[in-house]
């Protein structure tokens, strides 16, 4: 069997719901099994910025299917669930991008693997390293949020719910906490890349799913005008595992400044 990773999106509608629906038909594709799925996470929309905000998610499937046959499948359940393509890059009730297909590499009119925009999308790479870690793309390249910019991930919303258990308030959503924070005065000197950098890349090896607050902090940054301070966030049921891990990391100097408790 192959491992293929499938990106979900949705933003009309019940969005939930929609991810829900998507979940099912993907689980009763022919030779194909959901092996696991992403929380989902809410983020900004990136390339058409008016319109409303998506839930995002990323499902591993085994499969005996081909690239070719599996995308197939991927469309009907698009236009099952009442999709139209109306804009390129639009409003949709769903949509179902074949993201990998193993270590598959091609160009052609019907399908790109990897995925074209994978690597620059956040709402891609942030649930994608959920489920995969320590994902190599066919070229041997790891992914990184850093490099992500495009649809901004603001929130996780938790696990896809099941069938039947979906609805449009945002109970499954899961509050973001600080873990760490880089003090300009403490850090501009020494570069970022020697403060809260680091600490995100550790946290990003181990799975963890993070963001900036008020945004990320780069060494080539201007001093002036920037903000006192940095804060590294990540959702509140994972802080445990972010804190211990961070503290392990940086046991000679602490990293929680008074007042940051989880």
């Amino acid at each position: 069997m192959t491992t293929a990773h499938i990106a979900l999106g949705s933003n009309m509608g019940d969005r939930i719901s929609n991810l829900s629906v998507a979940i099912e038909a993907l689980s009763e594709i022919p030779e194909t099994h959901v092996d696991r799925a992403s929380d989902m996470y809410e983020s900004e929309p990136g390339y058409v910025t008016d319109q409303d905000a998506f839930l995002n998610a990323v499902a591993v499937l085994e499969t005996d299917l081909t690239a070719d046959a599996l995308l197939a499948y991927l469309l009907r359940i698009e236009d099952e669930m009442g999709r139209v393509r109306e804009a390129e890059k639009g409003p949709r009730v769903i949509d179902l991008d074949l993201l990998l297909y193993g270590d598959e590499e091609r160009i052609s009119d019907e399908l790109t693997l990897p995925h074209p925009g994978l690597t620059e999308r956040d709402f891609v790479v942030t649930p994608l390293l959920e489920v995969s870690p320590r994902l190599h793309l066919p070229d041997g390249s790891r992914l990184s949020r850093s490099s992500a910019t495009v649809g901004p991930v603001v929130r996780d919303w938790g696990p896809i719910p099941d069938p039947g258990e979906a609805c449009n308030e945002p109970v499954f959503a899961d509050a973001w906490v600080a873990v760490a924070e880089g003090s300009r005065d403490q850090d501009v000197m020494a570069g970022w890349d020697s403060a809260l950098a680091f600490k995100r890349e550790a946290l990003e090896q181990d799975g963890i799913p993070f963001a900036f607050d008020p945004y990320e902090p780069e060494s080539s940054m201007d001093p002036f005008g920037m903000p006192t301070t940095f804060k590294l966030l990540v959702p509140q049921r994972f802080a445990e595992q972010a804190k211990e891990l961070l503290l392990a990391l940086d046991a000679a100097e602490p990293i929680f400044p008074e007042g940051l408790g989880v």
